[in-house]
């Protein structure tokens, strides 16, 4: 350890402390007086207006999330959040902002949804005297806005690659006359046959016991990950118990559309995967191709104006925004011939293939910036700046 530096344990480092009301995250408000902080990852996550519950900051706090491990470094008097707010105030021996950024420079092992402070606990912090710790903030202030600054512009290329490729489609469909095109219901392109358009059972048709390692597929909809599906998040099941699902088996070329949570999620299943789904998250359609490609429907309903206006207009519920099966068969799609069909498919693969290029671009310059400041924690920390 350098010259100069101490080390204590975590819990004593940091000063008890007697919390205020937490308030239940269903009774947050959109506007009040005073800001509540919660464990989630936002900054601020709601609003309250009862003075009485309001935690006065003397000196900064660090918060951290005992479910999520998200830290918040907080200078202004505050509302907590609900159940897995801890308090850290540290001892007058560390600056807050150097305390603050000693707990980011540690990687907490993932507990899923359970308390993480019993990891905490066991750390050991190590800090030199008060001057040297305000010349390692003040360090590190400076580069993180550097690296915010960076990062700031690196997302809003992001945005603007994926923006692109909806705007791309609307040119696509517009050069090729799309306001003569006829609409149709979704349903009126579906095969004939009973049960072309589906979900998966309610609830679980399936027991753990009854995964193996090796078999075919079984789609949940943790299969849906950002705007895409992920093939490779699988369960599977035997060949005998897939012939048992029935109308839950998937075909190649079917489209899938989440309808619960981030509705509108799509894809179209690979020549080369059976699959049958488990879940009443996902609408499976049956095409008739004759009159409509896959491949064309799951460019339409990612990125068309219209769908994407009325999927988002129809998403009901309270708690977790859903979308039924009759409200997926109404939705208009303005379909051209199979042939003009397939040519907006081609030349929007050629466009899908850039925008993701530059996606890759700027998702490395992200991934670049995080690295960087793990790195320039780790180096502050080993008392290396």
């Amino acid at each position: 350890m350098k010259a100069g530096w101490q080390t204590k344990p975590f819990e004593d480092c940091i000063e008890k402390v007697t919390y205020t009301t937490k308030i239940q995250r269903k009774d947050f408000l959109e506007e009040g007086q005073f800001p509540i902080v919660s464990q989630e990852e936002s900054f601020i996550n709601g609003y309250w207006s009862d003075v009485a519950d309001v935690f006065s900051v003397t000196t900064p706090v660090v918060v951290f999330g005992d479910h999520t491990k998200v830290l918040k470094y907080v200078d202004f008097d505050f509302v907590l959040g609900a159940d897995g707010v801890k308090l850290l105030p540290p001892k007058g021996f560390l600056l807050p902002k150097f305390f603050y950024y000693q707990l980011q420079s540690v990687n907490l092992e993932s507990l899923g949804y359970a308390r993480h402070y019993k990891l905490l606990r066991e750390l050991e912090l190590r800090y030199p005297p008060l001057p040297e710790q305000q010349r390692i903030v003040t360090l590190i202030d400076e580069a993180f806005d550097g690296i915010a600054t960076a990062r700031a512009h690196a997302e809003k290329n992001l945005q603007n690659a994926r923006e692109l490729i909806g705007i791309g489609f609307q040119a696509i469909t517009k050069s090729l006359g799309r306001t003569q095109w006829p609409i149709r219901q979704v349903e009126s392109l579906a095969a004939s046959r009973k049960g072309a358009m589906r979900t998966g059972p309610f609830g679980s048709q399936l027991l753990h016991s009854e995964f193996v390692d090796e078999g075919i597929a079984v789609l949940g909809i943790d299969n849906a990950v950002a705007n895409e599906f992920r093939w490779d998040r699988r369960r599977y099941i035997t060949k005998e118990k897939y012939q048992q699902m029935g109308r839950y088996r998937v075909f190649p070329g079917d489209v899938l559309i989440t309808i619960m949570g981030t509705c509108g999620r799509c894809a179209v299943v690979p020549d080369d995967i059976p699959l049958a789904i488990n879940t009443k998250h996902l609408c499976c359609i049956t095409l008739n191709r004759e009159k409509c490609l896959p491949e064309y429907l799951h460019i339409y309903f990612l990125h068309d104006l219209t769908a994407r206006d009325y999927l988002t207009a129809h998403a009901k519920g309270s708690i977790m925004a859903g979308l039924n099966m009759g409200i997926i068969s109404e939705l208009p799609v303005r379909l051209p011939l199979i042939e003009v069909q397939a040519e907006i498919v081609e030349r929007f693969a050629g466009l899908s293939e850039e925008t993701q290029r530059l996606e890759s671009l700027y998702q490395r310059k992200l991934t670049a910036l995080d690295e960087l400041k793990k790195s320039l924690l780790h180096r502050a920390f080993n008392g290396d700046l």
